[in-house]
């Protein structure tokens, strides 16, 4: 794996990670109902969050079909 492979696939897990992290808090204050108020102002900013980690995958797909197109086949 080249060293811009491992750069992007570091991001992605980051991005993962993050998502996953604000999940949990989400949850953990669920019983709060202004807090979820709060968040449903807010909620046209996870869309820009999900097209990132959509965009992450696209790239990924088009970069694993690149590098096996130049794979020699035996």
């Amino acid at each position: 794996m080249n060293i811009r492979r491992i750069i992007f696939l570091t991001l992605f897990s980051l991005f993962q990670i993050s998502v996953f992290i604000f999940t949990l808090y989400v949850e953990s204050k669920k019983d709060d109902f202004n807090f979820l108020l709060d968040m449903m102002n807010k909620i046209s900013i996870f869309k820009y969050g999900a097209l990132i980690g959509v965009a992450f995958v696209v790239v990924e797909l088009i970069w694993a079909r690149s590098e096996s197109k130049n794979k020699p086949n035996f």
